[in-house]
């Protein structure tokens, strides 16, 4: 059992960026703004170097580098995996220059001399301490444009950065070291590829300089980024407040990290669960209702998720089940009544061919009947059941099958789990509260098919993994038990251990307790 940790105050009702694969499947308009990054449509003319974007937009650039804007601007070097910021999110660096406290624009730096070294790590010294930014290489001053940035074609004699240069040149002048990412994008208006430095946050101690270079850096010194903006020394007690606040806060989380590794346990990442026999047969009757639905279709229909599927079932332990189905019907209602994806779990849909059904005493619904509909695919063709002592089971089809560039049957993305497996345990939770007692145990099992010869990688274009890592299992089940109340306030410590013998089963590949944390935070934003 999962023991309580603190609750998180609940997140604030607006909306924030679907995940890539919801999307495409709930098919709202993007909006005004573009994923995280929330810069205006249209965007707003550059009015040169030292112009400041709006107070609402310049702090939504920054919250991309703090601590829960890990997945987009760090670089995250956990066993060789990497993820990075999309083309789409450098591009817009290129087409609407501002810097910021957490982006900063250069030229073109020879990195074999010591000035273009000290240059270099001197604004990675400053954002490191800021929480971590991007530095463009290649984008300069146009006087003729009232001082615009402008795209710079990179100088003959300059070869194109390497990782290992980068890196030697900010090691040689950072006193802690910290590795910082590279990636590159093509300019939309110039033609010309512009190089990025990833420099990511998070250090618990302040980053200073091991040694100077006349002109450019002092030795022995600490920087920060300052309005302007510009990269100095501290002199204020406010500006030294920042810094050791960003170290403090670091430090917090490493030391929760702990606490959460020893409250879960390191040693037994799979929680011991024992589903008793009437649940075993809730779900053994569920998936034969299925094959008996599904039976009469052709082999490679969608609805009969011939790639691969997951199940998710749930128990009540112990509580009183609900007088009849009209009062199941009910509590199912309510717990859907928060929805943090346009597609979530145990979905009711109104049109008759679709809607949930009184069945052999339970309410049933399966969504994939051949009817007009746009998106009748796997993903969409789920069959779910809810019985009334608190049992409920879930099937569906893989995201990643339903997505035009990607080969169905090849790809698990490495965030859909979390997201997807995230939302059914509180939704699960907020069913529970509706019995007696409120705060039962629940049960949680999971069954994922159709993994062989899958790759762990991302449906985000950008998004990518070094090293492929391929799936030689068919299936894996996982399970968990925590009460209704831990299940909604402490869901990255379920969520973590419960999930990571799946993705083990890729090549041993560790699922970074950073990025639940981060997709949850991301997930639970969500409001429709």
């Amino acid at each position: 059992m999962v023991r309580r940790l603190a609750a998180k105050p609940r997140a604030a009702r607006f909306r924030t960026p679907l995940h890539p694969i919801d999307r495409r499947a709930f098919r709202r308009p993007s909006g005004p703004t573009c994923r995280a990054w929330s810069i205006p449509a249209p965007p707003a003319p550059n009015h040169g170097r030292k112009a400041q974007r709006s107070c609402e937009s310049s702090a939504s650039a920054n919250s991309l580098v703090d601590h829960g804007g890990l997945r987009y601007l760090h670089s995250w070097d956990v066993a060789s995996e990497s993820l990075m910021p999309t083309e789409q999110e450098l591009r817009l660096l290129l087409e609407i220059p501002s810097e910021t406290l957490s982006v900063e624009y250069k030229s073109w730096l020879a990195l074999s001399d010591n000035a273009g070294r000290a240059n270099l790590a001197k604004a990675a010294i400053a954002i490191a301490n800021e929480g971590g930014g991007i530095i463009v290489l290649g984008m300069r001053e146009d006087t003729t444009e009232g001082g615009a940035l402008s795209s710079q074609r990179r100088p003959a004699g300059l070869s194109r950065y390497s990782l290992d240069e980068i890196n030697a040149a900010i090691s040689r002048y950072a006193e802690p070291s910290f590795h910082c990412g590279l990636m590159f994008a093509i300019h939309p208006g110039s033609g010309q590829e512009h190089a990025f430095v990833i420099v990511p946050g998070g250090t618990t101690v302040p980053v200073m300089s091991r040694r100077g270079c006349e002109g450019v850096i002092a030795a022995q010194r600490c920087y920060v980024r300052k309005p302007g903006p510009r990269s100095e020394e501290p002199f204020t007690a406010e500006e030294w407040r920042g810094v050791m606040e960003r170290c403090l806060n670091a430090r917090r989380e490493n030391m929760l990290d702990a606490i959460r590794l020893i409250v879960q346990g390191r040693g037994t990442p799979v929680p011991q669960v024992d589903p008793d026999q009437p649940f075993n047969d809730f779900r053994a009757r569920a998936r034969e209702r299925w094959n008996t639905i599904v039976a009469d279709l052709p082999a490679q229909d969608p609805a009969r998720m011939p790639l691969g599927n997951y199940e998710l079932s749930f128990e009540l332990v112990g509580v009183v089940p609900a007088q009849g189905l009209a009062q199941l019907r009910s509590r199912l209602e309510e717990a859907r009544r928060i929805k943090h994806t346009g597609w979530g779990p145990f979905v009711a849909l109104n049109r008759q061919a679709l809607q949930p059904r009184a069945v052999d005493g339970q309410i049933e619904a399966w969504l994939g009947p051949d009817v007009d509909r746009f998106n009748r695919d796997s993903a969409h063709s789920d069959f779910w059941r809810a019985a009334p002592a608190g049992l409920l089971y879930l099937r569906r089809g893989y995201d990643e099958d339903s997505v035009e560039r990607i080969q169905p049957g090849t790809l698990l993305d490495v965030t859909m789990p979390i997201w997807r497996v995230g939302e059914a345990m509180l939704f699960a939770s907020r069913f529970a509260q509706q019995f007696q007692p409120e705060n039962s145990e629940i049960v949680v099992t999971c069954r994922y098919t159709g993994l062989q010869a899958r790759r762990l990688g991302a449906v985000e274009p950008g998004r990518y993994f070094s090293v492929d890592r391929i799936c030689h299992d068919s299936e894996v089940d996982l399970a968990a038990r925590a009460t209704a109340t831990e299940m909604n306030d402490n869901l990255v410590e379920i969520l973590h251990p419960m999930l990571a013998p799946l993705y083990e089963r890729f090549e041993f590949f560790e699922l970074p307790l950073a990025l639940v944390r981060t997709e949850t935070e991301r997930m639970r934003q969500n409001r429709f």
